[in-house]
């Protein structure tokens, strides 16, 4: 037994040596199989192990191991990936690397992502269709180091180069380095704790702006209007840094974070289509707090300063994104700056040839899609001297500030000067509805023709109003002013001429309020119409005197035509010729009121002259009326003289005034002649000569001579004939010829004075065919009482019954046996009294008279001298045109 078990034992053991002989021979022949397999390369068609498949795996060793696959599935697995472990596992990994030379993964399908997988010179490069990465990755104590020679993100066609420290215990990530993007070159680096990411780029110069801001998240019209109003040679990013946070692969950026500023040089900026663009030397961009802000240096616009600074606002509220700028201007506010201003629809009504202005000019523009898009304005400017523009209303300024905000334009001390005129205006113009409302502190106004003043005015406050919205209104209150000017006209209306009246100065035409409309097309011939008044006045028709007169006319360069009544009334002032059509003149009041002789008699030569020519018009001086066919008055202001002539049919009439004397003179004239010269129509039917001539209210001297005709029709007469009819001892005599129907006139004589308002008869001689009368007396213009004394001679005998006469004591007996009866005439015009006169007081009229009376009554008439004309007194109530106001 123990020999069988020894031999069980020898012969197992024998078997176990056998065994062991043959499996060592089978593992040396094995492994120098698989040696020579490696060395040669093992090519396997498909593996499967584990849910792995590999195809087309190839293995090869030389001194390290080349292992190439076309195709590797990795299952999922419901496992998160683990950092916990990390350093062990890229150790792991690290040393399984050791023995691979080459290895080459062609497509690695992990998560539905393919792969390709590349170790070469320690090296490891890794693609998938998002990303090519290569690198080398170690560990340093407790810190993975990693050098990354391409990191290549495929849709933004980014390369990236650089070192990555990652920190396992504190979390910390470290990555910086070199980066091609965009055709944009820089560098980076960004910083990882925990899930804060920060951030910091910059770049090298670049051309190409558009292709980087594109990939920037921002609103469309933001992006539009850097790449396309934008453009410069150069670009550079000083730096742009910012941070966010990272939850699992998703990075989210905080856009309150980002800070940075880039430089551009030599650029353009196309601030508003339409215009040429703003050139710049350089413009610093600078981000922050959602904004960015463009600080341009040196600018330019054609060839001109403008300091301009822009700004994008709110640029991560899509509904808050503004645009603004800020332009500063120190130049000529002429057509190339007023085209800026009006390509933002800012009116700024001023204009410059010569002179600076300050103007600060800030819009801000909507660039989101807001609801109602408003654009902000603020413009503020010290103006030079220049024009402003209200529509087409041009205003002289020397200087002054305006400001405007929200469609109100304010301004403020806008001092003007022109030659005409010099003040300060203030106020404000809503430029929307192109209204105004301005307060003009007027230092003076002035305006002259000839170096002769028309109108002017001194420190006066003056408000008026302004609309331009189509034509050009003025409106001013204090005046009645209206001033309206469009395209084609000028129209200017004066509701109340009385509130300018006071500032008229050396007017042609005299007024005194009224109103008046003037329009011109061209500026230099002006037309006009109106209702002029007049306090007196002196254009009368019957008995009417207007001091309301409807007129028009045209103004030229060369003087003015003005017409009135329907053109009755027709004054150039060029010609200096006035002519009247069935209209009547008082001349002189014409002449207190237009001429004032006295002030301008030393400014005028004295060749200059006016004329006045009136056809079916009669002229009026003082009580005295010329009744013409036809007429003409030629005045010399220069030595205050005037002369005219008038004609009535045959009848002619002169006057003429020298200082204050005026002398007329009438020869033969007829009755329609006469009545209204001398304001007595008791002489009809004959030839009259008039010389009349003195100083007007102080001193006058007339003489009348009658040739024929008759005596009647007033109420002295009438009172003197019913005297002598109704008394039976007067009507005893010879009736002396004292008819209803008149005292028929051979010739006669009157010799009168007018002292002030008193008329004194120095000589009555009238001879009839029945009679002769002769007298002398008084009457008193004002209170209209008669003092006549009067002696009637008859021309018949008186025979026997003169003994039976109880009024010898009234009468005189003559050498011829003639009869002379005195009567006097007293009371009034209105109601004259007639009585007897005693002989004696017969005798006390002039002397001569009553001898040559008595004697020789046909050869009493003095024809041998000459009068000068003096004045007719009135013997009859004189009825005068009042002033009263025209239909």
């Amino acid at each position: 037994m123990i020999k069988t078990t020894a031999m069980f034992s020898a012969h197992t053991i024998h078997v176990l040596h056998v065994a062991l002989r043959d499996t060592l021979i089978f593992l040396i022949i094995l492994f120098g199989a698989l040696f020579v397999w490696l060395k040669s390369g093992i090519y396997i068609d498909h593996l499967h192990f584990n849910s792995y498949e590999v195809d087309g795996l190839y293995i090869k060793l030389d001194k390290k191991l080349t292992l190439t696959a076309e195709h590797i599935l990795i299952p999922k697995t419901k496992k998160k990936p683990s950092f916990d472990r990390v350093d062990e596992t890229l150790d792991r990994v690290k040393y399984l690397l050791t023995f691979f030379d080459y290895a080459e993964l062609d497509k690695v399908d992990f998560k539905n992502k393919h792969y390709k997988v590349i170790f070469a010179d320690d090296v490891l490069y890794i693609a998938n269709e998002d990303y090519e990465i290569a690198g080398n990755v170690w560990r340093r104590g407790h810190v993975l180091v990693a050098d990354i020679s391409l990191f290549y993100i495929k849709k933004e066609n980014i390369n990236i180069v650089g070192k990555l420290n990652y920190d396992l215990h504190s979390d910390k990530l470290i990555l910086e380095g070199k980066y091609e993007a965009y055709n944009i070159t820089g560098r980076f680096k960004a910083i990882k704790e925990g899930q804060t990411v920060q951030f910091v780029v910059n770049s090298d110069t670049f051309s190409d702006l558009k292709t980087f801001i594109d990939r920037l998240p921002m609103h469309e019209a933001v992006n539009q209007w850097i790449t396309q109003k934008i453009e410069a040679k150069a670009y550079r990013l000083h730096m742009l840094m910012g941070k966010g946070s990272v939850h699992g692969t998703e990075f989210t950026l905080d856009p309150s974070s980002l800070k940075g500023n880039a430089l551009l040089e030599d650029a353009l900026i196309h601030f508003k289509e339409g215009l040429p663009p703003v050139k710049a030397e350089k413009i610093i961009l600078n981000y922050d707090k959602s904004s960015l802000f463009f600080d341009l240096t040196n600018p330019t616009y054609r060839q001109r300063e403008i300091n301009a600074t822009v700004s994008i606002t709110d640029i991560g509220k899509a509904k808050d994104t503004r645009l603004n700028l800020d332009m500063h201007f120190n130049t000529r506010v002429d057509d190339t700056v007023q085209k800026i201003l009006k390509a933002y629809d800012l009116h700024i009504p001023v204009l410059h040839k010569k002179s600076k202005s300050k103007i600060e000019v800030k819009l801000s523009i909507p660039l989101g899609k807001m609801p109602h898009r408003h654009i902000d304005v603020n413009v503020k400017a010290h103006v030079g001297k220049g024009n402003l523009y209200l529509g087409k209303l041009k205003l002289p300024v020397q200087s002054g500030d305006l400001a405007f905000r929200k469609n109100i334009l304010m301004l403020k001390n806008i001092k003007l000067k022109s030659q005409w005129y010099e003040g300060t205006v203030n106020g404000k113009i809503n430029t929307k509805k192109k209204k105004g409302d301005l307060l003009l502190q007027l230092k003076k106004i002035e305006f002259k023709k000839k170096n002769k003043t028309l109108f002017r005015l001194k420190d006066k406050k003056i408000p008026f109003s302004i609309d331009y919205a189509e034509d050009v209104l003025v409106n001013i209150p204090s005046f009645k002013l209206k001033v309206r000017q469009s395209s084609q006209t000028l129209k200017i209306t004066a509701s109340d001429i009385s509130k300018i009246k006071p500032y008229l100065k050396n007017l042609e035409i005299d007024i005194d309020g009224g109103t008046m409309e003037i329009q011109s097309k061209d500026w230099k011939t002006f037309t006009f119409k109106g209702l002029l008044t007049r306090y007196d006045c002196f254009i009368y028709d019957n008995k009417v005197c207007h001091t309301r007169v409807p007129c028009s006319g045209t103004i030229r360069p060369e003087g003015i035509d003005f017409y009135a009544f329907n053109k009755r009334l027709h004054y150039n002032t060029a010609k200096s010729l006035a002519t009247l059509k069935n209209l009547n003149i008082d001349l002189q009041k014409f002449l207190e009121s237009n001429l004032r002789l006295k002030k301008i008699k030393n400014k005028k030569k004295s060749s200059q002259k006016m004329v006045i020519r009136g056809k079916k018009s009669n002229i009026r001086y003082d009580k005295y009326t010329l009744l013409t066919d036809a007429y003409t008055v030629t005045i010399y202001p220069g030595n205050n003289t005037i002369r005219a002539v008038g004609k009535l049919g045959s009848d002619k009439v002169t006057f003429r005034k020298t200082g204050k004397k005026i002398t007329i003179e009438a020869l033969r004239i007829h009755d329609r002649m006469l009545h209204p010269l001398i304001n007595f129509n008791g002489l009809q039917k004959g030839r009259y000569t008039i010389r009349l001539s003195g100083i007007p209210g102080k001193r006058m001297k007339g003489e009348i001579l009658l040739d024929g005709g008759i005596l009647k029709s007033f109420k002295a007469y009438s009172k003197t004939r019913n005297f002598i009819k109704s008394n039976k001892s007067l009507s005893q005599i010879q009736d002396p010829g004292l008819t209803k129907k008149g005292f028929k006139i051979q010739e006669g004589k009157i010799l009168y004075r007018i002292v002030k308002d008193k008329v004194i008869f120095d000589t009555v001689y009238v001879k009839g065919d029945t009679a002769t009368i002769v007298g002398k007396g008084t009457l008193d213009i004002k209170t209209k009482k008669l003092n006549i004394k009067l002696a009637v001679q008859t021309v018949r005998k008186l025979g026997k019954i003169i003994g039976s006469l109880p009024l010898l004591g009234y009468i005189l007996m003559g050498k011829d046996n003639s009869v002379t009866i005195g009567l006097t005439i007293k009371g009034t015009l209105d109601d004259p009294k007639v009585n007897y006169s005693a002989a004696k007081e017969i005798l006390s009229l002039p002397f001569d008279l009553i001898k040559r009376t008595l004697q020789s009554p046909a050869h009493i008439i003095n024809t041998g001298k000459k009068k000068k004309p003096t004045k007719v007194p009135v013997i009859e109530e004189v009825t005068i045109p009042k002033n009263k106001v025209a239909p």
